[in-house]
């Protein structure tokens, strides 16, 4: 019966992502954590993460804004060692209290259609790049700033998608590297990594038709549901422990 609900939690978690680009993990984490535990569910998702990721990036590649998936991805290789070095000395607890509210403030601005980001503000990426890669070294929490770009700017679902695929595969590649040196991806992962590959593929395929049925406003309004939810479990995260 475990096994079973974890198979649908990845299902899921993964038919998420192919809809909106990201949430895999703000689904699956909390939920896989009780039933095979974190040291399991942590390197599971971070390779099918990488599969899904790959999948949606090389069939929607030609939507990609390689300007701006690059400047992000740059801005990260700074913001990584930032991260390592300043940002573990911090408590955990209020990175995630602050970051929870940021992202929450972020959420009902935008839900107000408040201009927060101008494509004119070019250094805004650069800034957003490097908060991922510090938040993304420090504390596995890379997505957050560069979703609020991302849904700032003018772009198409598929656009949106993509782009952060994009970025997402430039980090995904140094998280399974950071867990394969350190041993975390054994014969017991690679087991429930081939179990939900069918999975993945088969909510990749699902999502890229479910999310045309979408029109823009309401692909961004699930958006910033998703983003709201995501900057609760950062708060409640904090209360709770």
């Amino acid at each position: 019966m475990d096994l079973t609900l974890v198979f649908l939690i990845i299902f899921v978690a993964f038919l998420v992502r192919a809809i909106f680009g990201f949430g895999d993990a703000l689904v699956a984490m909390p939920l896989l954590s009780v039933f095979i535990g974190i040291r399991l569910a942590a390197p599971l998702m971070a390779l099918l993460a990488l599969v899904i990721g790959l999948l949606i990036f090389y069939h929607n590649h030609s939507e990609v804004n390689y300007k701006m998936a690059g400047k992000l991805s740059l801005a990260s290789l700074f913001g990584i060692p930032a991260g390592l070095i300043y940002l573990k000395n911090t408590d955990e607890n209020i990175i995630n209290l602050v970051l929870g509210m940021i992202i929450l403030v972020f959420v009902v601005f935008r839900w107000g259609r408040f201009i927060i980001f101008k494509r004119s503000w070019g250094i805004i990426a650069y800034l957003a790049g490097f908060a991922g890669g510090m938040l993304g070294a420090a504390y596995n929490t890379s997505a957050p700033p560069v979703i609020m770009l991302l849904s700032s700017e003018k772009y198409t679902p598929a656009q949106f998608r993509t782009t952060l695929q994009a970025f997402f595969l430039f980090s995904g590649i140094g998280v399974v590297g950071g867990h394969l040196v350190s041993g975390n991806i054994d014969n017991k992962v690679l087991i429930y990594f081939l179990g939900g590959l069918p999975l993945v593929l088969i909510s990749f395929y699902a999502g890229e038709w479910l999310q045309r049925k979408f029109d823009p406003e309401e692909f961004f309004r699930w958006v910033y549901s998703l983003l709201a939810l995501l900057g609760l479990s950062l708060i409640l995260k904090v209360v709770s422990g």
